[in-house]
């Protein structure tokens, strides 16, 4: 009888072992998990503010635009020659991103 006993202690040891491994290895993984789920958080953070000052930035661009259109004639025509320039950009970057891309 004591062999038996001595088997399934040292069984048990044993499994008591491979139990305390895999905690380990998962006290690990959650420890992993929660340092990257800070780092990610932190990025979105910063990229938050980056949008909010963009957008800060873009309406008052827009403000000045709107501005300008309602002042006077003058202003009028300086804003197509903006409008046709920006269009102008926009289809030459339009083409050189296909080219690039084929």
């Amino acid at each position: 009888m004591p062999k038996c006993e001595d088997a399934l202690e040292a069984q048990n040891r044993y499994r008591a072992d491979e139990l305390a491994k895999k905690i380990s290895k998962l006290k690990s993984v959650a420890y992993d998990i929660e340092v990257e789920a800070k780092d990610h958080n932190r990025l979105l953070d910063d990229v938050d503010n980056e949008f909010d000052s963009s957008t800060g930035f873009l309406s008052g661009s827009l403000n000045k635009v709107n501005k300008m259109m309602f002042t006077g004639r003058s202003d009028r025509r300086l804003m197509c020659y903006v409008v046709l320039i920006t269009v102008g950009l926009f289809i030459v970057f339009y083409y050189l991103a296909n080219k690039v891309t084929r």
